[in-house]
């Protein structure tokens, strides 16, 4: 499949968020500066639509084509996406924990290799990112399922799940203590991947076309930019909170999908373009691994260079290049060979 134009550009402005947020934990960022990037951690929710997106335009193009999904493949792709890297980084925390003391316990190397980090309640820096990679790898599991199950229904049952994790939100803030029982360690988060899902099926569907004129009209993405500041800045500060706290991240995510709509077909616009030049594209490629990466070069117990902003960012960006040319790029290679045959 060929790649669709502005999702690389959007994967590099979710990772730029999201190491800006992270940044501010760093010696020698600015701190007038620091209120301002923690915002940036809305980067995730922008992985998430994107996911979600992706994941279920190529399900249900393999249906097209083929006439079912098979799921043995669609799982044996996702490990060879997602686990290397993911191995690597883990067995080199695992080793330099005896070399720095980075408060690690077995629990936390549990969490991770099962994937449930989101639910773990003291999650520890290094490995604590990855609390967002075990949301989605949940996702992955139920998805293909749900589709098979409710293939004629799909968009009522994301209906329901989408107003499950507003109405989730609100137990969780109310009600601590049924937090696990309510799965809230994903359903609080997983209407931002099922926001992006539904768009996959309207991409898929090609009905986004109809609503062409809406999406490249420039003051309705302002509207959807200024919702998602809006919103963002409600929901980190506790304002207008019977408003923020249920529906804020939905409403983030929808203006997401929006913009993402916007810019998948081509365009002359300056904003395409930029979502689409090399840089962004090469920095959308990296992104996984700059994910994977970046938690080691904030914060530490060592007084290095390479945990100092923003020789820190050189740092991860250097990393994450050797380990996506050096692992990545191969294992693709071979799963598409092994897929293929």
């Amino acid at each position: 499949m060929n790649r669709i134009p502005s999702l690389d550009g959007f994967r590099a402005v979710s990772i730029i968020l999201v190491l800006l947020a992270h940044s501010r934990l760093s010696k020698g960022f600015p701190s007038r500066y620091i209120e301002l990037v923690k915002h940036g951690d809305v980067g995730v929710t922008i992985f998430f639509v994107i996911s979600g997106f992706l994941i279920t335009y190529l399900l249900f193009n393999e249906d097209r084509i083929n006439g079912r999904v098979n799921l043995k493949y669609f799982f044996v792709r996702r490990a060879f996406r997602i686990l290397p890297v993911f191995i690597l980084y883990t067995t080199f925390i695992f080793c330099w924990n005896y070399f720095e003391d980075l408060q690690l316990k077995n629990v936390d190397f549990i969490h991770a290799i099962t994937f449930t980090t989101n639910f773990s309640k003291n999650r520890n820096w290094f490995l604590g990112h990855f609390w967002s990679l075990s949301v989605e790898e949940q996702f992955y599991l139920f998805w293909p399922i749900l589709i098979f199950v409710f293939k004629k229904h799909i968009k009522l049952a994301l209906l329901f799940l989408i107003s499950y994790s507003c109405f989730v939100r609100i137990i969780g803030y109310k009600y601590p203590s049924f937090t696990n029982l309510s799965l809230a360690p994903f359903f609080s988060y997983s209407d931002s991947i099922l926001i992006g899902a539904w768009g996959g099926i309207l991409f898929f569907e090609n009905k986004i076309q109809l609503y062409a004129k809406i999406l490249r009209n420039p003051f309705y993405q302002l509207i959807s930019v200024l919702l998602i500041v809006l919103f963002v800045y409600l929901s980190g500060h506790g304002k207008l909170a019977p408003v923020s706290l249920p529906f804020g991240n939905t409403i983030i995510s929808v203006s997401i999908l929006f913009l993402l709509f916007a810019y998948t077909s081509l365009s002359k616009g300056l904003i395409f373009q930029i979502l689409n030049c090399k840089t962004f594209v090469h920095i959308g490629v990296l992104s996984y691994s700059i994910y994977i990466w970046q938690q080691f070069f904030f914060i530490g117990t060592l007084d290095v260079f390479w945990r100092a902003f923003p020789y820190n960012l050189v740092a991860i960006y250097l990393v994450s290049l050797v380990s996506y040319y050096l692992l990545e790029k191969p294992v693709l290679k071979l799963r598409k060979k092994i897929i293929n045959g």
